[in-house]
């Protein structure tokens, strides 16, 4: 496990640089299965060089917007994007995902998804971005919600034991709303504040 390096899509991510990003945020009092299974994580990862985030900055990307920095995106380019969001989600009903089993990876760790569910979704995210800001909308590939970043080395192998072990290794994710946010990478973590929620059908 190596520690982790801030990049979206389109190449590096300084420390204090901002991004524009569309992400599920789970809701842990109303999914408490999840909130279980992201405690037991942190717990289990207590011994790593890891720097865990907590529950009100959990996330999934959907996209990110890599046209421009956050800061150069004025309040009429936010208000675009939150309506091209809900004209593209106007037909995506709320659906449930299993979420789980954490993993570990080169690094961090995750808590990964079942990504059928979310295929309509993801879609129709990435095309409304694009539709607003250009073909600049970056995937971060097969979704997923990251449980926390490497800040030295370790053993990945020790980890992925480590994380084998926590029981249960799945719950619900219930998704009835996306939200734009604008992310902030730090030294060791992302942080993020809301522009605007879009909710379901």
């Amino acid at each position: 496990m190596q520690p982790f390096n801030f990049r979206p899509a389109t190449g590096p991510w300084s420390t204090g640089e901002a991004r524009l990003a569309v992400c599920i945020v789970p809701d842990l009092t109303r999914d408490r299965g999840l909130g279980v299974l992201v405690r037991d994580c942190r717990e289990a990862m207590a011994p790593f060089p890891i720097t865990t985030v907590p529950d009100e900055l959990l996330r999934v990307t959907l996209a990110q917007v890599n046209d421009a920095p956050a800061g150069q995106i004025d309040d009429a380019g936010r208000k675009a994007l939150l309506e091209g969001l809900r004209e593209h989600l106007a037909p995506i009903p709320p659906v449930t995902v299993t979420a789980g089993s954490p993993l570990a990876y080169a690094t961090g760790a995750l808590c990964d998804l079942e990504v059928e569910p979310l295929a309509a979704l993801g879609s129709a995210v990435r095309a409304a971005v694009a539709a607003v800001r250009g073909a600049e909308a970056g995937h971060p590939g097969i979704e997923h919600m990251t449980l926390g970043y490497a800040y030295a080395e370790a053993s990945t192998d020790e980890l992925a034991r480590t994380l084998r072990r926590v029981r249960p290794s799945h719950a619900r994710l219930t998704v009835d709303a996306v939200r734009l946010i604008e992310v902030t990478a730090g030294e060791r973590a992302f942080a993020w504040t809301t522009v605007g929620e879009v909710s379901l059908p």
